[in-house]
């Protein structure tokens, strides 16, 4: 049984057949033709891991990270020697010091939860604005380049390797970012 299908928005049958009768008759049409249109795409993944700023964020990060390590081991270096010195106490006191050996259990899984929620914070507002000013840099190549539009690669299904211009975003950010401090 065949069955003729039917539009569901009533204005979409003849938006499209609108469509297909401009782009065949010979007759000018208001849409841009294939000929207008220059259209590229980024790897924005691979823009944001090859950007000098992400890297110069990446090795702040892992310094911060290493100072809080330090910081994190010294902690648990001296709650170690407090356990070390409550078998030398007597009754009265070992209750003193288990109870002060708690509290700074306590702090210490504080501290390690804190540190890393501020880091996670932190790398996260750093990167929103590395991702802002990428996008930036893409609308600026886009313009100066002539570009209609410019595309993210990850919402492509397939783009031939032409349109790939992430390699010349890449250049434009890194050279603006190494030429400021």
């Amino acid at each position: 049984m065949n069955r003729v299908r039917r539009w569901k928005t009533p204005f979409v049958g003849p938006v499209v057949i609108a469509a297909v009768s401009c782009l065949m008759s010979h007759v000018s049409c208001p849409a841009v033709s294939a000929e207008e249109l220059k259209v590229g795409y980024v790897n924005v993944g691979k823009v944001f891991d090859g950007y000098v700023k992400t890297q110069r964020l990446d090795a702040s990060l892992e310094t911060k990270g290493k100072q809080k390590e330090a910081e994190l081991k010294g902690r648990m270096d001296e709650l170690k020697k407090l356990r070390q010195s409550l078998e030398l106490l007597n009754e009265e006191a070992r209750e003193g010091r288990a109870r002060e050996i708690e509290e700074k259990t306590e702090e210490l899984t504080r501290f390690r939860t804190r540190t890393a929620r501020d880091l996670r914070r932190e790398r996260d507002a750093m990167a929103k604005g590395l991702l802002d000013e990428i996008r930036q840099g893409m609308e600026e190549f886009a313009k100066a380049n002539g570009f209609t539009l410019i595309l993210d690669s990850q919402s492509l299904a397939y783009g031939q390797e032409a349109y790939d211009v992430t390699d010349e975003v890449l250049e434009l950010l890194n050279g603006r970012a190494k030429a400021s401090p």
